[in-house]
């Protein structure tokens, strides 16, 4: 399937036709000098072949100009994962999603390649089962303003973490099913960075408070999101007197009480000049990407200080998609008009579905271009590519 957008008007169309990939770097060539962006979608039946994304890559000889290149949900978990690793391009790639887990080996290669990408500006590391990179001395990925992980295992030291990662353009950090959690916020508050927006999801436990006190130490951090499991355990007495709940009150509307504590400590213990813009406090047991609002749970939101107090909102639901396609936007990267990997795939899932097939399915059955009516249009300014 193919999507292409005619100069900024934004206007897209979708056609589903077979075309070879060197027809598509015929259409590329030809529309280089209004082409801004190609995006590759894929999920994990994929069908499309690795030497069509070396293909359709193939900047031609005659011209300097490059697109921008998205790469989203691409499969760690396949026999020829290594050569789609291999064809993920080492320049003009912006923005870059994996789904794994994958194995040493894959890992290893995707480590790699990282490395040599130096105009990456997000990269979503999702369904990782707790696994995670493995760095000699040498090595460090290239700076990012937007990173996503998914049940990454964060075993890294404070030195590796230091030498292989570089924070130092970071604005957009998203964990969520993060092991070791406590200890990438104590990584954050010791190197430089450009934090803005932090979502992250934790369990109940002796680390919520130290958590929540190294956020206060990000200088720049003027958005919090957490979600946290909807019910206390019984015997955390300690969490209650840090978070200024009394013992005596503690069973009458806990949900909110923990929101405000939570939030009045993070209003208290804030470090530096910036301020607080939003703070969401959710209890659910649902994936962070999943949408909160069709899960039962508590959603609270702080609105601002009101006379001596503070004005925390009660929200009937809340749209995760939503709230992270707005802070997305705010980092100013995007892949075809969507702004997170669930936005596109929430565009793709409004598409006319062919029968048979299912909304999570759609764009991803065979690869599919819709170029052949086009070829003798207008310039075109965006090309998305599904596998």
């Amino acid at each position: 399937m193919t999507s292409v957008h005619h100069g900024n008007n934004l206007i897209g169309d979708s056609i589903e036709h077979d075309v070879h990939p060197d027809r598509v770097t015929v259409m590329i060539r030809d529309n280089l000098p209004e082409l801004q962006s190609i995006l590759f979608s894929f999920t994990s039946r994929v069908t499309g072949r690795s030497w069509m994304l070396t293909t359709v890559l193939q900047p031609p000889a005659s011209t300097s100009r490059r697109p921008r290149v998205q790469m989203l949900g691409l499969p760690l978990m396949r026999a020829d994962s290594c050569d789609y690793i291999s064809s993920i391009p080492r320049r003009h790639l912006t923005w870059l999603s994996v789904t794994g887990p994958g194995s040493f080996v894959t890992l290893n290669m995707l480590k790699q390649r990282l490395m040599q990408i130096r105009g990456l500006e997000t990269l979503h590391l999702r369904n990782f089962a707790e696994r995670s990179f493995e760095f000699v001395s040498n090595e460090r990925l290239p700076p990012l303003l937007e990173l996503v992980l998914e049940s990454y295992d964060w075993r890294h030291s404070l030195e590796e973490s230091t030498n292989n990662w570089d924070f130092s353009q970071l604005k957009v950090l998203m964990l969520f099913s993060v092991k070791h959690l406590t200890s990438l916020f104590r990584v954050i508050s010791q190197v430089p960075h450009r934090l803005e927006t932090l979502v992250f999801d934790m369990e109940w436990g002796p680390e919520v408070i130290p958590s929540l006190h190294t956020l206060c130490e990000c200088p720049s951090l003027h958005t919090v999101v957490v979600r946290l499991p909807p019910k206390l355990p019984t015997t955390d007495t300690d969490l209650l007197q840090q978070l200024q709940i009394p013992l005596k009150e503690a069973h009458d509307n806990l949900a909110y009480k923990l929101a405000a504590g939570i939030i009045h400590l993070l209003l208290r213990t804030r470090f530096g000049n910036t301020k607080w813009q939003d703070i969401y406090v959710l209890f659910g047991e649902w994936k962070m990407w999943d949408n909160a609002g069709l899960h039962p749970g508590y959603y609270f939101k702080y609105i601002g200080p009101v006379n001596e107090g503070m004005h925390i909102e009660n929200l009937n639901k809340f749209d995760m998609q939503a709230l992270l396609a707005t802070m997305a936007r705010m980092t100013g990267a995007g892949a075809e008009g969507a702004t997170t990997l669930d936005d596109a795939k929430k565009k793709k899932a409004r598409r006319p579905q062919p029968v048979g097939q299912s909304g999570d399915r759609m764009g991803f059955y065979h690869e599919v271009y819709g170029l052949r009516s086009l070829l003798a249009s207008k310039p075109l300014d965006r090309i998305s590519l599904s596998f």
